[in-house]
């Protein structure tokens, strides 16, 4: 059997016990270094604790980092819930709010209230672009009127520039001097008329045709406004249409009437004009055959040469001016010949563009009258719904009566404070859209939009409100 193996402390602290007490000397002193090395003793174990460079030190670094980590995620996980929750709480009200604003606008009043400022909105944007169209309209007459001016004087600077040059070529001519200057200036005040005359009769039928497209156009916004008010107000269209149907029928009458006279007119001028040339061709042929006939007789002794020139001449320049009449006479025709296609071609025009318009305004009619049966039937099976749903009310309204007046006093208080909560809610509601239907009104009013629908609006929303 082995030895039992104790330490020399442990052996002196035996023999201190067995000793009496006087002779204990080192009793003292051993417990007091015991205490001591006990003390370093856990000081050496806490220090080695805070070692990572040992096995066991990194087995607690890494459960320590491990625990950290574990407490971090779970922190950061606390953090993202609390994240969604106050996500889905916001997502939660903006959708409640939406889900009410959606129920406020879907209100009858709120509907009928919106189609009243899309109504103003609407007249806002035909009023500008009736304005726009104007200003085009004023602007291109301006241009048009610029260009006729400058064509005239375009033609007026050719024109002369031509007449000074057979002006030069005709002064080289030495025999019939003072005739030629008679004939030359008698031609160049007759041109001038000509021309005058004709660029009157061109200026009058071109302010004819801008009167025309003028009514024409204040005729087609006639019934352009005609075909809103028919959509608008449907049960006065038959009527509407047959007014504009008259009207449009006399207009035409005296349009054609017009026509015709400006016609026999325009004859009657040109048979004059002919027969006054004719007159003033009459005189001057008068005129030339006494100076020839004059000349004849102060040339009477010179040589025979010379008298044939001459009146080689003379009927050189006869044979030329019955050219330039002629002449003048087919331009005089197929000038009345193009007006007459033109005006017969906008005759054309206009009809188809009106049978096109009754052809629509017909369909407009049988449209609106199908529309109208469609709101009509819709209309009477709303009622009969209505009807049914005030049959059950009213007898799920006896049962509540009948229920009613067996309850006490405290549900009869309980139902006035209930009807007086739902008042308040509706007075609450009421004001709250006059706030909103005031506000629109003067901020629409701001910019210039019309605003007499939303204010018949309000105003019948505040007299059902009263009634």
């Amino acid at each position: 059997m082995a030895g039992l193996v104790m330490s020399s402390a442990e052996i002196q602290r035996i023999k201190q016990t067995l000793l009496p007490e006087h002779e204990r000397t080192c009793l003292q002193g051993s417990v007091h270094h015991r205490d001591r090395t006990t003390y370093l003793h856990q000081k050496s174990q806490a220090r080695a604790a805070t070692w990572t460079n040992t096995l066991e030190g990194s087995r607690r670094k890494k459960a320590e980092e491990k625990r950290k980590k574990i407490e971090n995620e779970e922190l950061e996980r606390q953090r993202i819930d609390e994240d969604e929750a106050r996500i889905q709480l916001e997502q939660r009200r903006s959708t409640i709010d939406r889900a009410k604003k959606l129920l406020h606008d879907e209100t009858d009043r709120m509907k009928s209230f919106h189609s009243k400022m899309m109504l103003c909105d609407v007249l806002k944007e035909r009023e500008a672009q009736v304005t726009l169209n104007d200003e085009l309209n004023r602007l291109e007459d301006i241009r048009h009127a610029r260009l006729m001016d400058q064509e005239h004087r375009n033609y007026r600077n050719k024109l002369e520039r031509e007449l000074r040059e057979k002006e030069t070529k005709q002064q080289l001519s030495k025999v019939a001097a003072q005739a030629h200057k008679e004939q030359h200036a008698d031609f160049m005040e007759k041109r001038f008329q000509e021309i005058e005359e004709h660029m009157r009769e061109g200026s009058e039928v071109r302010k004819k045709a801008i009167e025309d497209l003028e009514a024409e156009k204040v005729a087609q916004q006639r019934r352009k406004q005609l075909a809103v008010s028919l959509v608008q107000e449907h049960k006065c269209a038959i009527e509407q249409k047959r007014k504009v149907e008259a009207g449009e029928m006399v207009r035409h009458q005296q349009e054609e009437e017009k026509i015709r006279e400006y016609g026999i007119e325009r004859e009657k001028m040109l048979a004059l004009r002919r027969q006054k040339e004719e007159e003033l061709f009459q005189q001057k042929q008068a005129r030339r055959l006494a100076i020839i006939d004059a000349h004849a007789e102060r040339m009477a002794g010179v040589q025979d040469k010379a008298h044939q020139q001459l009146e080689r001449q003379v009927r050189a320049k006869e044979e030329a001016d019955e050219e330039r009449r002629m002449a003048k006479l087919a331009q005089q025709q197929r000038w009345k010949a193009d007006v007459l296609r033109s005006r017969k071609a906008q005759i054309e025009r206009r009809q188809e563009a009106r049978q096109k318009e009754v052809q629509e305004n017909v369909d407009t009619a049988k449209f609106v009258g199908e529309w109208c049966n469609v709101l009509e039937k819709q209309e009477q099976e709303e009622k009969a719904m209505k009807r049914e749903a005030n049959e059950r009310l009213l007898h799920e309204y006896r049962k509540v009566a009948d229920i009613k007046r067996r309850a006490e006093e405290v549900t009869q208080q309980q139902e006035r404070e209930t009807a007086a909560v739902a008042r308040k809610a509706l007075d609450a509601e009421a004001a709250e859209f006059q706030q909103y239907a005031e506000s629109c009104i003067q901020d629409y009013t701001g910019e210039g939009k019309n605003v007499i629908p939303l204010i018949k609006e309000l105003r019948g929303f505040k007299k059902r409100l009263l009634d």
